[in-house]
């Protein structure tokens, strides 16, 4: 299967091409091009693994929480693929793909993570997603608490609970993502197992390929819809 990823969720725009046995990889780091660099991106990629937009067989993005803008050029963009060419789009949240990349670093059958997203100003996107190895080596992943934004203080506060009431093992339990470091003093209060990554295009095909649930995460041009979590910064401006 040939598969076509994006994210476009931080400042990175990246895009990977699964063909055959190989991924390609390609990428730029700078956010206020995405509109402007995401098509040559993909071009390129296309051209280094020697294979037309026609040949892709199933496009796959990271559909949020993360940049306002960039999430609705990704989606955009392969919305407008998906229904020219008539394909499914494989769509997952950065933080259940934060999941599975923490997953694939240790070496038990099922943790839970805490993932966090730097929303900036103090602010972080999170969950706690359950992520699962089965009698068949696919991946199960459920989010148990569901994405929210919130300060830093309210997030760790909302989590705790959460373990508390829920009983969940530290020993299973993991924090990963973007922001660990810059908030390590406080996630130390859940717990010391943090892994500072980031999800990436190649995390995301690889996820498609040992998914069990993998339909839950498929759409197409009419039923994707983007993982805001946050209104854009203009909305909250207008609000306030």
């Amino acid at each position: 299967m040939k598969i076509l990823g994006i994210d476009t969720t931080t400042k990175i725009a990246s895009v990977s091409i699964k063909n055959e046995n190989e991924i390609f990889t390609l990428s730029i780091d700078n956010e206020i091009t995405h509109s402007e660099k995401l098509l040559p991106l993909i071009d390129n990629s296309l051209k280094k693994a020697n294979i037309t937009l026609k040949d892709i067989d199933l496009y796959a993005c990271i559909n949020g929480p993360g940049s306002f803008t960039g999430i609705r050029i990704g989606l955009s963009t392969l919305k407008a693929f998906a229904q020219v060419y008539k394909k499914d789009i494989f769509s997952i949240s950065s933080l259940e793909l934060l999941a599975y990349s923490a997953f694939c670093k240790q070496k038990e059958k099922q943790i839970y993570c805490i993932n966090m997203i730097d929303a900036k100003n103090d602010r972080v996107y999170y969950d706690i997603t359950k992520i699962t190895k089965i009698n068949n080596d696919k991946i199960e992943i459920k989010e148990i608490l569901d994405t929210s934004n919130d300060l830093i203080d309210d997030a760790i506060s909302n989590i705790l609970t959460f373990i508390s009431n829920n009983d969940i093992s530290k020993d299973l339990l993991y924090i990963c993502g973007n922001c660990t470091d810059t908030f390590s003093l406080k996630l130390n209060n859940i717990c010391s197992n943090m892994f500072n990554l980031y999800p990436t295009t190649q995390d995301l095909i690889n996820l498609y390929t040992n998914l069990n649930n993998v339909d839950d995460y498929i759409f197409n041009a009419f039923t994707l819809d983007a993982n805001y979590k946050r209104k854009s910064q203009a909305e909250r401006i207008k609000n306030e």
